[in-house]
């Protein structure tokens, strides 16, 4: 999928997959960090649009999220800007209806409706129920205000774009790694599994989408299979590797084709070979083989072992990371020895939830918890989830079915709304992948502000934002999880690195 050249783009309808007897809302122009149900009574107040105007505000390098809605029968949306160096590219909108409400293992649920997410990259004008535009601005723009055209049916809005000096890159060096399988790519496309041409010129389509929403989507496979992707790694600092520990020779033999494969790269691969032990068995096994991979010389510094759990003295010294919410903030001195803490998915009130039916601004609140903690990389187990492997389920019809994940299926009680799909097939964006994109720009903001000399600035915002979250979260939920709350500090942001940085 390629940015549109021309910056006069048309969007085209949404397909909607139910009917709902609730009032449609009216005229709504909001951010990507809105999300409710289309046919919402109860809709926020937009921070953009004030009814007769829309105005937008960016950094270089920076991309914004619009969807415009405007209830059933809807006319054309177009949006246009008079702005060099700065791409429209709009989206068909679909919506997914959620029956069930996901379980508690996610936290909160916003409960049922059409909650709008697949969005399909189009140049056409048709009427259109809702509507959603990528705004981006390059790296190298001049600062300035412009203006534009937001054309509704017969219906113009003016459209007003400042661009600040404040400049980020969102594709260097990415927080946020997803998983994948690549079976689920080549069914999705219709091809055997495996390592063809084909095959990996469909994973590049998924990996360049994700990389631009400022994710490394990667799936950590063996030696073999690893060469046919090297070219993913390319401006990466941490790559994930599969250590095969059926016998500790095999282990040794994995530990050592990885040390050579990625000498004199600059990238540092790591290995969770035991993925969530509870038990004091499981525990004891992933110990083992921890042990086994550092005398064979996979440790830290070259080859990191993680665990996907807090740290434990059952562990010993076996491990140099562990991912897990609750491993943050991370203690000092473990800290000083090497060792690293990282995190994975999230939930309310440690961190915000990838599911459908949860408000709008969870995803962005990634961006905010990661820079409060000091968070190096953020693990969602899975991205491209189109089939339910975990729970023997057959492939989900994901354009239809928001359940991705029900372990009623294996004998289990909870379920969730798209958990585990940011994209769709066809390397489909979805609109959370978006406001993850929006809370990952965010950070950078925080980042850039410190680098001018403002760290305590930067920090006091962090602070006001995200007061608690992962292992310090108390009983209820208290970063922020609204869009107009968040878009004023993004401009407080602005004006902060306007005020106190030169280009």
């Amino acid at each position: 999928m390629s940015w549109s050249l021309p910056v006069s783009c048309c969007l085209v309808s949404a397909l909607m997959l139910a009917t709902c007897s609730r009032r449609a809302p009216e005229l709504r122009v909001l951010g990507e960090s809105a999300r409710m149900p289309l046919d919402a009574d109860a809709v926020s107040a937009s921070p953009l649009f004030d009814g007769s105007s829309l105005r937008l505000r960016a950094a270089r390098g920076e991309t914004l999220g619009v969807q415009v809605r405007q209830g059933k029968g809807g006319g054309t949306v177009s949006l246009t800007l008079d702005a060099p160096e700065t791409t429209v590219q709009p989206f068909e909108v679909r919506a997914l209806e959620v029956v069930e409400p996901s379980t508690s293992m996610y936290g909160s649920s916003t409960g049922p409706g059409r909650y709008p997410d697949v969005l399909v990259p189009t140049v056409e004008a048709v009427s259109s129920e809702a509507a959603f535009f990528d705004v981006r601005v390059s790296t190298t723009a001049e600062p300035g205000t412009y203006t534009g055209t937001l054309r509704i049916s017969e219906r113009t809005f003016p459209v007003e774009l400042r661009v600040s000096s404040a400049r980020i890159d969102l594709e260097q060096d990415p927080l946020v790694w997803s998983f994948y399988a690549p079976r689920e790519v080549a069914r999705a496309h219709g091809l055997p599994d495996g390592d063809s041409a084909e095959l990996i010129t469909r994973e590049t389509e998924y990996f360049m989408l994700f990389r631009r929403h400022g994710v490394l989507l990667a799936s950590d496979l063996p030696p073999a299979r690893f060469q046919a992707r090297r070219r993913f790694v390319e401006h990466t600092k941490l790559w994930p590797v599969a250590i095969d520990s059926s016998s500790d020779d095999a282990i040794e033999r994995d530990v050592h084709a990885w040390l050579e494969l990625f000498r004199g790269t600059g990238v540092t691969p790591f290995a969770i070979p035991i993925d969530e032990p509870r038990t004091p068995e499981a525990k004891a096994r992933a110990r083992h083989v921890g042990e086994v991979m550092g005398q064979a010389g996979g440790k830290r510094p070259s080859l990191l072992r993680a665990v996907t759990d807090h740290p434990d003295p059952a562990y010993g010294d076996a491990f140099d990371v562990y991912v897990s919410p609750q491993s943050l903030p991370a203690d000092p001195e473990r800290t000083a020895r090497g060792e690293r803490f990282w995190t994975y998915n999230g939930r309310q009130p440690q961190a915000g939830s990838m599911i459908l039916d949860t408000e709008g601004a969870a995803l962005r609140s990634w961006g905010w918890i990661a820079e409060r903690y000091g968070v190096e990389l953020w693990y969602v187990w899975e991205g491209l989830y189109f089939s339910d492997r975990y729970n023997h389920r057959r492939p989900t019809d994901i354009m239809l079915d928001p359940v991705t994940f029900d372990e009623r299926a294996s004998g289990g009680t909870d379920f969730g709304n798209g958990d585990g799909v940011l994209a769709y097939p066809g390397a489909l964006p979805s609109l959370r992948l978006k406001t993850l994109r929006r809370g990952l720009q965010d950070r950078l903001l925080l980042r850039e502000l410190a680098r001018c000399g403002a760290a305590s600035e930067a920090r006091r915002i962090v602070l006001r934002v995200v007061p608690h979250a992962l292992g310090e979260a108390k009983d209820r939920t208290s970063f922020l999880l609204e869009e107009p709350a968040f878009e004023r500090v993004h401009d407080e942001l602005l004006d902060l690195i306007e005020a106190r940085c030169h280009d």
